[in-house]
């Protein structure tokens, strides 16, 4: 791939990664601050996180409230590596100018007494960034391929474990019996269950109240497909800097 178009995607990828990172934190944290007083019903440990929530004989319980640290918090390490390799490629992009491969002219004379002129060109534009730039920059995405998709799968595990849980309640407030049972926990999807329990649910206590009514759902997804992008765009970063770091590998030695 040409060094400079690589560079114009990567100066979209990483605004791009961003963005998701900065949607997925302020969804995450929507949904967290609105439940994290209702479902804190445990006595030993704070479990006010809306993901891996829980069913008991008497409340519907959050899951531990590091799922919900990290989930908010988390993506913040990829915008943080966002900002730091975009700012570079933006101003790249933004500064750069026609570049030019450096030439250069030797003269030789042969035993004939001719003189051939020889010219040179480097496989490096003037204005083309160091072989070296993209090892540690295929290192780093590599990283955060990893880290993302680590985010993710978190994410989507915990939304469909307190969605699985939450149907236990919704059998239990309906005094389901035989195929409704059923249709409960193989028909309804984890949209309806989310928004059976932002008006099903019952607050604890009159100091644990929930003051308004947020779409759950809606704050869930957002998140989870904002994580999904993150990961999907750090894969498109890292097969770019491994693909510019092959073809400058013979320049490095």
């Amino acid at each position: 791939m040409d060094p400079m178009k690589s560079e114009k995607f990567l100066s979209y990828f990483y605004p791009l990664i961003i963005v998701f990172g900065f949607v997925c934190s302020v969804t995450s944290a929507v949904a967290w601050n609105h439940w994290k007083y209702v479902l804190d019903t445990c006595v030993e440990k704070n479990c006010g996180c809306i993901l891996n929530g829980v069913t008991t004989i008497t409340y519907f319980t959050g899951g531990h409230v590091a799922y919900c640290h990290f989930a908010t918090f988390g993506l913040f390490i990829s915008i943080a590596a966002s900002i730091i390799f975009g700012s570079y490629h933006v101003w790249r992009i933004c500064m750069s100018s026609n570049s030019n491969r450096r030439t250069s002219r030797q003269s030789v004379r042969q035993r004939s007494g001719e003189m051939i002129i020889m010219t040179t060109r480097s496989e490096i534009d003037d204005d083309e960034i160091s072989p070296s730039y993209w090892i540690p920059a295929s290192f780093v995405s590599g990283f955060m391929v990893l880290y993302t998709l680590v985010h993710s799968i978190i994410y989507i595990d915990g939304a469909w474990q307190s969605c699985r849980q939450y149907r236990n309640e919704l059998i239990k407030y309906m005094h389901a019996t035989g195929p409704l049972v059923a249709a409960v926990q193989g028909r309804i999807s984890c949209i309806a269950v989310f928004d059976f329990m932002d008006y099903l649910f019952s607050d604890v206590s009159f100091d644990r109240r929930r003051i308004d009514r947020i779409d759950t759902s809606w704050c869930l997804n957002l998140a989870m497909l904002s994580s999904c992008a993150s990961f999907i765009l750090w894969c498109g970063v890292f097969f770019i800097n491994v693909a510019q770091a092959r073809r400058t590998n013979k320049l490095r030695t």
